[in-house]
């Protein structure tokens, strides 16, 4: 293959660390720096630079720390993870996501975690003439949305704090939650429930009822949302769309393997995830 790439839009120093990741198959999945150099043709100076990059951003890993021998590393696995997950949620989700929306009257959303963040995968508007609408590849806080909070309440107490010191814990509304302790028992109440609120956290005007979904092994995989604004959202209708978002979420969880009747550990704690508790 040519050292050299296609010019006009594309990065050329992107463009090559891209083919080599590509010389990682089922096949051959682990190489030598000399290997990839008669593989691809680069210079050898220019295949130890992207090596290294590629290294220290997690893309790939040395086999053994004093050999120079590589596969792909933990962040290209998330990647691959994340790709699936959204390509199988969106396939099972979305016929369920249509009639969620046709009973409730409200844009439907559903989400992963992502880099910390909320990123929006697929989304049904409803036919209101005032809807709420983010777009999909949309990426928001955790803290301070429904979908984000579903999302965190499947995560161990050390992973929120590590998010929490990365991402902060910052006021986008008066009523945004920015103390580790409210969020703490915010996270178990939806624990219990299976139900998170976004109650104006993010934009005045907006509330949204949303929940988690699980995969066989019973992670929070991803999260489903009924978005609309406040006048709306009132308490009685919040109950009943809560009510309706839970339900989707766990026939989602179902046709990706979950089993409702089992338990699984949340956190510090073991939880009868399924089972509405009062």
């Amino acid at each position: 293959m040519p050292d050299d790439a296609k010019t006009g839009s594309t990065i050329k120093s992107l463009v090559k660390a891209l083919r080599l990741l590509k010389v990682f198959t089922p096949q051959r999945n682990v190489w030598t720096a000399e290997d990839i150099v008669v593989q691809l043709g680069y210079h050898k100076s220019s295949v130890q630079r992207i090596l290294a990059t590629l290294e220290n951003e997690g893309f790939l890993a040395k086999v053994t720390p004093r050999r120079c021998e590589y596969r792909l590393g933990p962040d290209i696995l998330f990647l691959g993870n994340v790709a699936e997950i959204s390509l199988d949620l969106r396939s099972v989700a979305r016929p369920i996501m249509l009639d969620l929306v046709q009973r409730a009257q409200e844009t439907c959303y559903l989400c992963v975690a992502d880099q910390g963040q909320c990123l929006y995968v697929d989304k049904v508007e409803c036919s209101q003439p005032v809807r709420i609408v983010n777009q999909v590849g949309q990426r928001n806080p955790m803290h301070c949305t429904g979908v984000g909070k579903a999302l965190l309440s499947g995560m161990t107490d050390d992973a929120i704090e590590r998010l929490v010191e990365i991402r902060g814990l910052q006021a986008h509304t008066g009523n945004s939650i920015t103390d580790r302790a409210r969020l703490k028992q915010e996270l178990d109440d939806i624990r219990r429930s299976g139900v998170a609120l976004d109650n104006e956290e993010l934009d005045w005007g907006v509330k949204c009822v949303a929940a988690p979904i699980r995969d066989s092994s019973g992670a929070v995989v991803a999260a489903i949302s009924l978005s609309g604004p406040t006048q709306r959202f009132t308490p009685a209708t919040i109950r009943r769309l809560g009510k309706d978002v839970k339900t989707a979420s766990i026939v989602i969880s179902k046709a990706l393997g979950f089993k409702p009747a089992t338990e699984h550990p949340i956190g510090n704690k073991i939880l009868t995830v399924g089972r509405d508790p009062n």
